[in-house]
């Protein structure tokens, strides 16, 4: 009965804040070391390979939800696909320059990229996939003159936060925007975590 009830007022508590605070968004930056290598104890496996793909092998892979990812190609953006044999079972996407900054959540400099997209298969999560695609196809960015690569978290997505931080990234930044009472432009408060 007190379970009960408690968890009704938890979800009373949740709509007031809600209805007070407004939608709400609460992202962690990450951003990759400049010029690092893979980080130490880090080896791709010997069944897998991670390496540069077009949009043509993401709209025509067997997997549904690689296919999916296809609209994040295009201009000004970079795409690394993890393959087991010659299926693709993890994929992570790139945009820079004025592609992204039409997202722009995080500013950009010129030689600076974002990685806007991670996914794995869901018969492969749990193997180190991510961590793999995000060390490598970092390395790849730079080496391809970028000087530095960032990507956003959820705040509570502790698998993505996880892979990160094994593939050598470090936190950045917390980002927190709200939208009380539906404003035109939700406030925006941005506390810095590294230099």
């Amino acid at each position: 009965m007190m379970q009960a009830v408690l968890g009704m007022v938890k979800e009373l508590a949740k709509k007031i804040g809600r209805l007070i605070l407004g939608e709400y968004s609460a992202y962690y930056v990450y951003s990759s070391q400049e010029k690092s290598g893979a980080p130490p104890g880090l080896e791709s496996s010997s069944s897998r390979c991670i390496r540069p793909v077009d949009k043509n092998a993401v709209e025509t892979s067997g997997e549904a939800l690689i296919r999916d990812q296809a609209f994040y190609l295009g201009s000004e953006a970079l795409a690394y696909a993890s393959y087991l044999d010659d299926r693709i079972v993890g994929l992570c996407i790139y945009w820079y320059g004025e592609r992204y900054r039409k997202r722009n959540f995080w500013p950009l400099q010129s030689r600076e990229a974002k990685l806007v997209q991670i996914v794995t298969v869901p018969g492969q999560r749990g193997a180190g996939i991510a961590t793999e695609l995000i060390a490598f196809s970092c390395m790849d960015v730079l080496a391809k003159g970028f000087d530095k690569t960032y990507a956003r978290i959820w705040h509570s997505n502790t698998p993505s936060i996880r892979a990160f931080e094994r593939a050598g990234w470090s936190r950045r930044a917390l980002v927190l925007e709200f939208n009380p009472l539906r404003r035109k432009q939700p406030i925006r408060m941005q506390f810095e975590t590294k230099a």
